[in-house]
């Protein structure tokens, strides 16, 4: 890519340091503007293009063709955005934009995150303005968010909406803990994955990548923030994929509730608390760590808890005393760093030290990918 679409920089991606370049329109100040909806169509409309998807299952007979659509955004020189369930076990994969089709091939894969970047074959561009990435820190609950895409596959469309909830988990892998995403009431249904949640400047605010509408709820969406979004998306233009320390932890705070429901003294609430273990992915640094997740399962704030794991209670010196602070502490980490940890155990302290490796893609993070393609 040449100097002259790029702009260097450093980028923290998951608590690694890493100097990357960052593509085209990446680094957009927002100008002082509303546009109307129409003007937002206007511009974001010719870099937002529909992904479609062949997949052949060859441990299959019947129903092994499987095809699939979804949305996705032009960045510069042929690369494309997208959800990597969008793509995930893909034979053949075609973008098209208005009467124009054109094969595309796979760049990077992230599928922690959901991210795919994909490069139109050929030398052929669908838009010579790609779309802008907001400067803005963080996204505002309250400001208008504009959703461009190919919902149910019936055509491009844009639905409009506000930012309605900022830093949501979605309790899907044991990574999502670690990215929190913007939450929307723009109207989004299959299809609008991996295409542009956008503000009142039509500058991209985040990726749409996930609905829960079949679970009773209405009106609810969520996108990866361009905080989170841009630098994956850096990496793997320029890699192929993400780099990431392996802890190999999920858990939660402990809740006073969850303390008295294991017997804590009311006295000993304090010291007790810390980041409650919940599972251990095997082979991480967790796991070689000696450190043990919940058996007993438990039902609290309507999702289910693992209880009789390890509790974490300072991470490198640091007291682990709100989620902030253990997300903060991970996010420090670093491949190759050795890490000291202090623990209980049945309320027992012990200390523990481990070497941090990478984060290697997990086959059964893939199966929750493969299964959002059915939804």
């Amino acid at each position: 890519m040449s100097e002259n679409f790029l702009t260097r920089g450093l980028v923290r991606l998951s608590s690694v340091l890493v100097l990357c370049t960052v593509p085209l329109g990446a680094q957009a100040e927002d100008p002082d503007c509303v546009l109307s909806a129409n003007e937002i169509y206007a511009r974001a409309s010719p870099s937002v293009v529909q992904v479609a998807t062949l997949s052949i299952d060859l441990f299959l007979v019947e129903g092994r063709v499987a095809m699939n659509t979804g949305t996705g955004f032009v960045l510069e020189q042929g690369y494309i955005a997208t959800n990597y369930h969008v793509i995930a076990d893909s034979k053949i994969i075609v973008v098209f934009n208005g009467g124009s089709m054109i094969e595309a091939a796979v760049v990077g894969i992230d599928p922690t995150l959901d991210v795919a970047v994909l490069k139109v074959t050929g030398g052929q561009y669908f838009s010579d303005a790609p779309l802008e990435f907001s400067n803005d820190a963080q996204a505002e609950i309250g400001q208008q968010a504009f959703a461009v895409g190919f919902p149910l596959g019936i055509g491009k469309s844009m639905s409009s909406g506000i930012v309605s909830g900022v830093g949501r988990v979605l309790r899907q892998t044991t990574s999502s803990w670690l990215s929190p995403y913007i939450q929307t009431d723009a109207a989004i249904s299959p299809g609008n994955s991996g295409g542009p949640l956008l503000n009142s400047c039509g500058l991209v605010i985040g990726m749409i990548t996930s609905n829960i509408s079949n679970s009773g709820a209405e009106n609810i969406a969520f996108a990866i923030p361009t905080e989170v979004l841009r630098p994956v998306i850096t990496a793997l233009v320029e890699e192929g994929h993400v780099s990431r320390p392996w802890h190999g932890l999920y858990g939660q705070m402990t809740a006073f509730p969850i303390l008295q429901v294991l017997g804590v003294p009311r006295s000993a609430w304090e010291e007790q608390s810390g980041f409650l273990i919940e599972t251990v992915e095997p082979g991480s640094a967790a796991d070689r760590a000696g450190l043990t997740g919940g058996v007993w399962p438990m039902m609290w704030g309507g999702a289910e808890v693992l209880l009789g794991g390890d509790v974490i209670t300072h991470v490198n010196g640091v007291r682990i005393t709100s989620m902030e602070i253990a997300m903060n502490s991970v996010r420090g980490i670093e491949i190759g760093e050795i890490v000291e940890l202090k623990a209980l155990r049945n309320g027992v302290p012990f200390s523990v030290s481990v070497e941090i490796e990478e984060r290697p893609i997990m086959p059964q993070e893939l199966e929750v990918y493969r299964r959002a393609r059915q939804r």
